[in-house]
């Protein structure tokens, strides 16, 4: 019995060995050249795919990228989390004498973001938004500017990405945050002050789209200190490709 057993072993592995050398041969590109001196032959095997130098077509990055995002938004949430951009920009004070009427609030946001790609589907990074909000004053009888008040959000947070779509250049992903925000702005009782408080900053956004490998574009919908729509483009670095 222990003979059968031993010869049945050892034809297994004779077969293994053979679609071994089958795979590897046709794994291979061979190729021959002659000259004056004889004829010589040069084969080529292909890189394995579990090289860490190489990275699948079918997904966008490899784990342990470091990425860098810049982006502009719309709708970040003030230290008090309305909506900024219908949220004035108010004057507070009786530094003016003259009459005045107020000019339209405008709001505007960049944001630096920061991740590293601990594996495929996980990015562990930080998040640094700027929002200045401006308004205008101007003089009821000549028209001219009179003043012009600042209303400023400063916000920093750590953030996470969850990536659960990766196919080719395009990622799917879903990010959340907190941190401390700032909020600086302008009060005129006996001259310009300016005002400082402190606020807890968060964003979430359940979905967002990321289109490319190393330079990449992106776009992502929710709410918080990083807006309600958020776009942009970036750059992973470390992202060994074929």
């Amino acid at each position: 019995m222990r003979y059968h057993l031993l010869r049945l072993c050892s034809i297994v592995l004779v077969l293994l060995a053979i679609v071994a050398t089958a795979e590897e041969s046709s794994a291979q590109y061979s190729y021959k050249f002659r000259d004056s001196l004889g004829t010589y032959e040069v084969r080529f095997t292909p890189a394995s795919e579990s090289s860490r130098f190489t990275q699948s077509h079918t997904k966008p990055l490899l784990p342990r990228t470091h990425e860098i995002r810049l982006s502009t938004s719309y709708g970040g949430t003030t230290w008090s989390g309305e909506v900024a951009n219908t949220f004035d920009v108010e004057y507070y004070g009786d530094a003016l004498t003259t009459p005045v009427f107020r000019g339209p609030s405008h709001r505007y946001t960049l944001t630096f973001d920061y991740g590293y790609w601990v594996n495929e589907w996980l990015s562990i990074g930080a998040s640094v938004t700027y929002m200045a909000g401006l308004r205008n004053l101007y003089n009821s009888s000549t028209q001219a500017r009179e003043l012009t008040i600042h209303d400023d959000n400063l916000s920093i947070m750590p953030i996470a990405r969850f990536a659960w779509y990766r196919r080719g250049i395009v990622q799917l992903y879903s990010s959340a945050g907190v941190g401390l925000g700032l909020n600086l702005w302008n009060r005129y009782y006996y001259g310009r002050e300016v005002m400082t408080e402190f606020y807890c900053a968060f964003d979430f956004k359940p979905l967002g789209i990321a289109v490319g490998r190393k330079w990449f574009g992106f776009v992502e919908v929710g709410y918080g200190s990083r807006g309600i729509v958020n776009a942009g483009f970036g750059v992973r670095i470390n992202n060994k490709t074929r």
